[in-house]
């Protein structure tokens, strides 16, 4: 088949695709909100921001936004973007593993992004993680960046990691959930007893934290450990005595929650054709490297 005729038949198939095919996406961006003040304006203005983003990072990202239960009324803006905007109905506080569990369920990349609301990415990193091999047992922090240049360590709660990764040890554990604090270490943790390894990215490849409003679109509630750290204790406790997977609960989508929107990028440019990359399927069978 000549040049011309394989590109018409690319053409076809591109045209012929379920409207709601996600198969181009290389990366899925997962953050989470809760809003009980005056507006959510603080969500907004970062997928507009996410918007004015060149179309070849835009076309091959998704962008999954978890309401956690705020409870202001709104209307979900147009966006141009591949898009999931999901609303947990169960009111429980510091949601927030739980929130991440579900955006995760839904991305349609093993590529995964985690970050809280008050981070944002350039162009550059998001195409970088676009393009990175697939993380397997990795998982990454990622320096800030200052306005002045300078660097800093990263948030203890933003990774970027592998799906199948986040799923097979069970996501973050929701017996933290509804009080504050002490999964994302206890995550971090368990990844690393399961043999998960955790390193930065290149010092190119940074992100910045967003000045947000926290007292018109952001959240009132009270920060206080004294509930959860004797759960991390025991948690730690049964990894020390009974070793294995346990220290982990289980529970994981332990709410109710609906799909407000929902919006699909049609990529400008068909994808890099791999002819051979089908008839090779012997050497992945045989090589578990190149299976990743």
């Amino acid at each position: 088949m000549n040049t011309n005729n394989m590109l018409n038949v690319c053409r076809r198939l591109s045209d012929n695709k379920h409207a709601a095919d996600k198969s181009h996406i290389d990366l899925t961006c997962i953050t989470h909100f809760y809003c009980n003040q005056k507006s959510i304006d603080s969500i907004t203005t970062l997928l507009k921001q996410y918007e004015s983003y060149p179309a070849d990072i835009l076309d091959r990202t998704e962008f999954i936004i978890v309401d956690d239960c705020s409870p202001l009324k709104y209307d979900v803006p147009e966006l141009d973007l591949n898009f999931r905007w999901l609303r947990v109905t169960t009111d429980i506080p510091w949601n927030q593993g739980g929130a991440r569990n579900l955006g995760v369920t839904f991305a349609k990349s093993d590529k995964i992004l985690m970050s809280d609301l008050d981070h944002a990415f350039p162009p550059d990193t998001l195409a970088y993680l676009a393009n990175h091999p697939n993380p397997g047992r990795n998982f990454y922090k990622m320096w800030r960046k200052r306005p002045d240049g300078s660097l800093y360590k990263g948030h203890a709660n933003l990774f970027f990691m592998s799906r199948a990764r986040f799923l097979r040890f069970y996501g973050y554990d929701e017996e933290f959930s509804g009080n504050y604090g002490a999964e994302d270490y206890r995550f971090v943790k368990f990844q690393k007893y399961q043999g998960s390894r955790q390193s930065y990215l290149p010092k190119k490849v940074w992100c910045y934290e967003r000045t947000l409003d926290r007292q018109e679109s952001y959240h009132s509630l009270t920060r206080d450990l004294s509930a959860n750290t004797p759960v991390d204790l025991r948690k730690k406790q049964e990894c020390s005595l009974y070793g294995k997977e346990y220290g982990h609960s289980r529970l994981f989508l332990n709410f109710d929650w609906v799909t407000l929107a929902q919006g699909v990028r049609r990529p400008a440019a068909l994808p890099a054709l791999r002819r051979y990359w089908r008839p090779l399927w012997w050497w992945r069978w045989l090589n578990p490297l190149a299976a990743k």
